[in-house]
């Protein structure tokens, strides 16, 4: 991780086009090496601080780079395509398991192929 290319599993920060201003977010790549433009884009799910129905706790799934003093949660349908370049500052590493089970709840998200009832 660093300036050098990201990998599924890392977190970084970047802009988030779901909210107005300049604020960045940080961000899990669930896909790098799959992807067209490889190297160039990420699709990535968004963390955030706040503790909504279906987020996911990071809890100790931090392998580099987590806020001891807050909880992190990844968002599996805050969904976006991230370019390389707009990256502002790289935050840490999950382990791959976390990886694996936002990217399993994404994909359920766009299919539909969900269990979980409306609110």
């Amino acid at each position: 991780m660093g300036n050098g290319r990201y990998s599924s599993g890392d977190v970084f920060w970047a802009p988030d086009p779901y909210n107005r201003g300049n604020n960045p977010r940080p961000w899990l790549v669930l896909t790098a090496d799959a992807l067209p433009f490889s190297g160039e884009e990420y699709i990535c799910a968004g963390l955030t601080l706040s503790d909504l129905q279906d987020n996911i706790a990071i809890g100790d799934n931090w392998l580099a780079g987590g806020n001891p003093d807050r909880e992190s949660y990844c968002s599996p349908w805050v969904l976006a395509t991230v370019k390389h370049d707009a990256v502002s500052n790289p935050q840490g590493r999950v382990v791959p398991e976390f990886t694996a089970t936002v990217t399993r709840q994404s994909a359920e998200y766009i299919t539909g192929d969900t269990d979980r009832e409306s609110a």
